[in-house]
């Protein structure tokens, strides 16, 4: 038995081997779909980009956050004088007759190299040469209260 189908192509046809079944053959309606439309054809055109304008150096340079595993930056300010305490400073805190409230000093005794840091939280009166009056506890990680005064160098 001959068997031809038509492909959608109508270019190939081919035979089958007769089978000793007689079968009836049976067609299934097929739809072709519409080859797809041809691309669009488009012309590339280069053009310069618009003028850059100048930025001035301030607002160029994206500002900078520290990672938290780097050492703070190293104090840019300091002064030299005289450390005292006073029992009414809570610890971690200190007075200074200049620098503002929450400042952060870096207090160091210029005999011993001991240093310890404070936050300025109040006013201190006495002035020159007294550049800081710290809390107890503060005070204490420099040199002996009993002294009441030590020379230190401050740092902020």
């Amino acid at each position: 038995m001959l068997l031809s189908a038509a492909l959608p192509s109508q270019l190939v046809r081919y035979q089958s081997t007769p089978t000793t079944t007689p079968t009836t053959p049976t067609t299934t309606p097929t739809t072709v779909a519409p080859p797809p439309p041809p691309l669009p054809t488009t012309t590339t055109t280069t053009t310069s980009p618009p003028p850059v304008e100048e930025v001035s150096a301030r607002a160029a340079v994206a500002p900078t956050v520290a990672p938290a595993t780097q050492a703070p930056a190293a104090p840019t300010n300091g002064e030299q004088g005289q450390a005292t305490w006073y029992a009414a400073a809570p610890a971690g805190m200190c007075a200074s007759p200049t620098l503002p409230f929450g400042t952060v000093l870096r207090v160091t005794n210029a005999a011993t190299g001991a240093s310890t840091t404070c936050t300025v939280d109040d006013r201190e009166q006495a002035g020159f040469p007294r550049v800081v009056d710290m809390s107890p506890s503060g005070f204490a990680q420099l040199a002996d209260p009993s002294q009441g005064v030590v020379d230190v160098t401050i740092s902020w």
